[in-house]
């Protein structure tokens, strides 16, 4: 007998309870409802204590009970402690509610897992961008481990109303299938987002997958990929509703666009790096490089992968001949989808790669027409070379040079916004053969003392920024920080994101592998959003012919005079 039972039985008359024996209930005795209310199955409260706390104003001091609630994912710090602290979901019933804990899950006793099924007193309850969350709590104890969370997983993929009824399903352990229909963009420290479409929600860029920023380069998450996520948290950021994603293990992805190749470049006489679309898987490429077929005579004998490049070594090619590659649709991605179109790239033989230095900036011309000099310190070869403002995301300047060679004291103008007619109004291309192949007379903005290169983006960023040069092999070799306010009060995490990757590779003094908001712009060039509004007004400028890597280097304030094309003031011909 239980002892749940026990204290009822001393209650009762002994007929009732004579030999440890319940008699059936008689409807016409008075005590006839609690007979009935002892043989009942005793049950858990359903809401667990959940939808009080949620209903509670924020405070400390609470005493708040949560009882038999399990525990549905395990949320690992990322980023900012404020908005994203590690903790943990927890839910009693399917269709919740359910509720945020953000207490660390490792610094309780017994360390909190997934299916445990726990107690415990809320303290304090708070609320972060409007989700509701526990931030204090006492007396947890675990009551059972190993239940069942696939049973309290809901399909959202057809509802219609996540976003418009997010806070029903704020902290809810859910699936969902969808394609992504936005490029990734940052959401907040360490992580990206990108919106959702679903058969129950189409085009409303408020219903997002947010991830980790390293775990969407690792998988290669992009537009256009279907995913399914089959038992993660729902979260809120205000009006967004944000589907949580953290590791790998959270879902399956399909249906990516095709890997194809974007770059082909020498790196020595005898070897070959071609650029990808996408992360390429290294099983599906042959140790002996034989997916890879060359013109004009040379040919593969080897290969190994790195992330969205793979390098072929080649036989000895030949300076000054022009080489096209080809991928075998046997190479695949991540996803193991085959190369599609194109899956050639050109390159030239081998030539000394140029060195070369950012010489000159403005971000402040109206109607996004800035400009970015580059300055040939030592002639070669621009195969391949890069420049980018930032991480060259999407809004962002990133440019990837063909096949020229330059000499040295060149000049090279990169112009941005090349599709606005107040740009570029004839519609000038790339410079590759000489200075004058698109003269000035003919191309209004062109510098015919510049080989001109024009880019779709519509305009540098200008209150802060990271101007940075890749080499063909994608070596740092120069970059430049900026901002238009050295005492400003924040500095944008992308920025910061660059600035960190400049600084591990020593090409920035201080160089840190993080930058907070003070130090970066305490140590950037200024002023990016006070030069001259036109090409021929002021712009900011290397002083002379060092490269100390350092705010030193440039002008301060509003810059000097443009000089594009032509040497700043302070510099001599090397």
């Amino acid at each position: 007998m239980r002892v749940t039972r026990l204290l009822p039985c001393l209650l009762l008359l002994a007929a009732a309870c004579g030999d440890n024996k319940l008699a059936a209930p008689d409807a016409s005795r008075p005590d006839a409802a609690i007979d009935a209310a002892i043989d009942a199955p005793i049950a858990p409260p359903i809401l667990a204590g959940i939808a009080e706390a949620r209903a509670t104003a924020d405070g400390t001091g609470l005493d708040l009970p949560i009882r038999n609630v399990v525990i549905t994912y395990l949320k690992p710090q990322i980023g900012s402690l404020t908005n994203d602290p590690a903790g943990f979901t927890i839910q009693a019933v399917k269709n919740g509610p359910a509720l945020f804990v953000s207490v660390d899950p490792a610094t309780l006793t017994p360390p909190a897992a997934v299916g445990d099924v726990v107690s415990f007193q809320i303290n304090t309850m708070g609320t972060v961008a409007l989700q509701r969350r526990a931030q204090a709590i006492s007396s947890y104890t675990r009551v059972s481990t190993g239940a069942g969370v696939a049973a309290l997983v809901q399909d959202i993929s057809a509802a219609t109303d996540a976003v418009t009824m997010v806070d029903s399903y704020d902290s809810e352990i859910v699936k969902v299938t969808g394609t992504l229909f936005e490029n990734f963009a940052s959401s907040g420290s360490g992580f990206q987002r990108s919106a959702i479409n679903t058969a129950g929600i189409t085009g409303d860029t408020n219903f997002q997958l947010r991830v980790p920023a390293t775990l969407v380069d690792a998988i290669d998450m992009v537009m256009g990929c279907q995913v399914t996520a089959a038992q993660i948290p729902m979260g809120r950021f205000n009006a967004q509703a944000q589907l949580g994603v953290f590791s790998a293990s959270d879902l399956t992805m399909t249906g990516c666009p095709a890997p194809v190749v974007t770059a082909a470049a020498a790196l020595s006489p005898t070897s070959v790096r071609i650029s990808f679309s996408r992360r390429i898987a290294a099983a599906s490429v042959a140790a002996d490089g034989s997916q890879f077929t060359f013109t004009n005579g040379i040919t593969a004998t080897a290969a190994s992968v790195s992330g969205r490049t793979v390098t072929i070594t080649t036989t000895a090619q030949a300076i000054g001949t022009n080489y096209t590659v080809t991928a075998a649709n046997t190479v695949t991605d991540l996803q193991s989808t085959p190369v599609g179109t194109p899956s050639t790239g050109t390159f030239g033989g081998f030539v000394t790669p140029a060195v070369v230095r950012i010489n000159e900036v403005n971000a402040n011309i109206t109607g996004g027409c800035d400009l970015i000099e580059l300055r040939v310190v030592s002639g070669g070869s621009m195969t391949g070379f890069k420049i980018q403002e930032r991480n060259g995301g999407s809004g962002e300047l990133a440019l990837t040079f063909p096949n020229f060679v330059v000499q040295t004291n060149d000049f090279i103008v990169v112009h941005l916004n090349s599709a606005s007619a107040t740009c570029n109004p004839n519609g000038a291309t790339q410079e590759t053969a000489t200075t004058t192949d698109q003269p000035a007379a003919m191309f209004a903005g062109n510098f015919d003392t510049a080989y001109d290169f024009w880019n779709t983006d519509t305009g540098l960023t200008a209150t802060d920024n990271v101007f940075t040069l890749f080499n063909a092999t994608g070596a740092i070799i120069d970059a430049v920080f900026v901002s238009n306010d050295p005492a400003g009060a924040s500095t944008a995490i992308a920025t910061k994101n660059a600035a960190a990757v400049v600084g591990l590779a020593n090409q920035w003094q201080p160089a840190l592998a993080t930058y907070t908001d003070t130090v970066f712009r305490m140590n950037a060039v200024d002023d990016l959003d006070a030069t001259g509004t036109t090409a021929a007004g002021t712009s900011i400028q290397r002083i002379d012919d060092t490269d100390d890597n350092d705010k030193a280097d440039w002008t301060t304030g509003a810059g000097a005079a443009s000089t594009w094309g032509a040497l700043n003031a302070g510099q001599t011909a090397f």
